[in-house]
């Protein structure tokens, strides 16, 4: 009679047990896999959808923007004066932009000014608006006569709507910088009040003449209530008048010799090229700009406007 090998029969038990064990444990690996693939699949298309929703995002906010120059161009100018030849440029640095003009018949005088408000983009395009609304009010308000005042009145109507001196602690220094100039057609002359800004008179020898503004920007906590902007008068005839904004002085030139435009260039243009033609003159700037700047990309929102009484 055989009795049974226990020890071999032990020795098997605990072979399958360890075969069974170790199975388990690759099939939990297995789960564990088939659950992060699955897992990660899940995370794919989370990806995918929130990639779509980014990109639709981004669709409808440069759709707005779009828009949103539409209405800013609308803003402008339609119609000029028959008493002027006028010439611009208007380039805004992203779509929108902080930059605008005001050209309007005022029966004997007319009224142009050249706005830079503070930022550009959208920002610079809601204050913009403001800020074009507030010479929409001023142009039919008859305590306002002078340049100067137009910029004084500015001033203080921007700063209250901004709550700009309410108080000593306020740090809004939102506003404008830029020029007026009253054309008065009977005696041929102009008046002009600048924020921080020069305007430039091509004169009949073919120097061109800076007149400066103030040293003070319209709005912000940093300009007094009631500061009497000044105004100054001189006569026009036939001259050129170029208003602009500071973008156009700040064009880079590439690297490796960074340099601006500035003063200099420009003046130099203007001097070069004064046939008493705005258009001519609108066309020498951008060639001249296109030129300093090579590839570089502009750096802010673009204005000048050129005029001369017919």
């Amino acid at each position: 009679m055989e009795y049974p090998n226990t020890h071999l029969e032990k020795t098997d038990l605990s072979e399958i047990a360890k075969l069974e064990e170790e199975n388990s444990k690759q099939i939990k690996k297995i789960k564990n896999l088939e659950m992060q693939i699955k897992l990660g699949g899940n995370l794919a298309k989370e990806l995918e959808r929130q990639k779509s929703l980014a990109i639709e995002a981004q669709e409808e906010v440069k759709k707005s923007i779009q828009y949103s120059s539409r209405i800013q161009g609308a803003m402008l100018p339609i119609s000029l004066p028959e008493d002027l030849t006028i010439a611009t440029i208007w380039k805004p640095l992203n779509v929108v932009g902080g930059d605008f003009y005001v050209i309007k018949d005022l029966g004997e005088t007319i009224l142009i000014a050249v706005i830079d408000c503070t930022g550009h983009g959208v920002p610079g395009a809601l204050l913009s608006t403001l800020t074009g609304s507030i010479f929409d009010r001023l142009i039919h308000d008859d305590n306002v006569s002078t340049a100067g005042e137009y910029l004084t009145s500015a001033h203080n109507l921007i700063s209250n709507m901004l709550g700009q001196h309410l108080d000593s602690k306020a740090k809004s220094n939102d506003g404008f910088d830029g020029s007026i100039c009253l054309v008065h057609k009977k005696t041929k002359s102009l008046t002009f009040a600048g924020a921080r800004s020069s305007i430039f008179l091509l004169q009949n020898n073919g120097e061109p003449l800076e007149l400066k503004g103030n040293r003070k920007s319209v709005g912000g906590s940093r300009t007094p209530r009631d500061y009497p902007f000044d105004t100054h008068e001189l006569n026009l005839g036939d001259q050129i008048v170029v208003m602009l904004t500071d973008g156009i002085m700040d064009v880079m030139s590439e690297e490796p010799n960074l340099t601006l435009f500035g003063k200099d260039k420009l003046l130099n243009i203007l001097s070069l090229w004064n046939d008493k033609d705005p258009d001519r003159i609108i066309n020498n700037v951008q060639v001249a700009l296109d030129n300093h700047r090579g590839t570089q990309p502009f750096r802010d929102d673009m204005t000048l406007v050129a005029f001369r009484l017919n």
